[in-house]
């Protein structure tokens, strides 16, 4: 009998220290109120790594949010995008801000309205085209079916909404398109959100001459963007109705108004 009290205490103890070191092992959920968010680490200007650590509109979205809902903290990580979803539906990691798909949300949940939209709805051209009249007062692609636009090689956002009767050139990157448009001046435009054209003329020095025009003829031009948490994690959906309160608040919807502005 005392032999079996001797196990029966020696039990409880190991499980208990077993307990405390899974509990330590990485990559364990504990509960814990301090999150961590993924990001692409090449998505310039929205998400990318500087110095190791993740910067841009993305990180810095999901920092303003955390920052008016105490009970949380976060952490930023910047990987492969892949990695990043792989690793939110695995649970390794917490959350991202992304588009709330049908597959994603069968592994996160997803805010009710978005923090950012994107857009693509800008017409993106050099201020020394020869058509410029014509590209500020076109009001369909219709008139613009005698110039050339400006792709990205493989996008099938452009595919899907870009008529096929528009003369193409294509582009392996955003980079190259610049080029394209402004050195080159091999195309006349590009259909692109006014965050990446600017970022990416100013750091290739063609700001001075790069125009961008707001137009409503383009379908399908709104990408929202939405906090999205790992089912994987216990908090999950408080997490989620923390932000969705947060969204309504007139601060910080003053203050998200302000950063998204600074980057367009």
């Amino acid at each position: 009998m005392a032999n079996k009290h001797l196990l029966e205490g020696f039990s409880a103890s190991f499980c208990g220290a077993f307990l405390v070191v899974f509990l330590a092992l990485p990559g364990v959920a504990v509960g814990s109120n301090n999150l961590t968010f993924a990001f692409g680490e090449k998505s310039p200007p929205y998400s990318s790594s500087l110095d190791e650590r993740a910067v841009g509109l993305f990180p810095d979205l999901v920092q303003l949010t955390f920052r008016f809902i105490p009970g949380y903290t976060t952490e930023h990580v910047v990987v492969p995008w892949a990695r990043a979803q792989y690793n939110v539906r695995l649970g390794r990691t917490d959350g991202l801000l992304t588009y709330p798909s049908e597959e994603r949300e069968k592994y996160a949940m997803f805010s009710a309205k978005p923090l950012f939209t994107q857009s693509f709805g800008y017409l993106v051209y050099s201020a020394d085209n020869p058509s410029i009249d014509l590209i500020e007062s076109a009001t369909s692609f219709t008139e613009l079916s005698s110039l050339k636009v400006i792709v990205e090689r493989g996008s099938q956002w452009e595919e899907d909404n870009i008529p096929d009767y528009l003369e193409r050139v294509s582009g392996r990157d955003m980079k190259a398109m610049m080029h394209l448009l402004m050195l080159r001046e091999a195309g006349d435009f590009m259909v692109q959100p006014a965050e990446d054209a600017r970022f990416i003329a100013q750091k290739l020095g063609y700001s001075e001459k790069l125009k961008i025009r707001k137009v409503d003829f383009i379908p399908n031009s709104q990408i929202p963007f939405h906090i999205g948490v790992s089912r994987q994690l216990p908090s999950a959906m408080d997490v989620i109705n923390q932000v969705d309160s947060v969204m309504q608040n007139p601060e910080f919807q003053s203050e998200l108004n302000t950063l998204i502005k600074g980057y367009r």
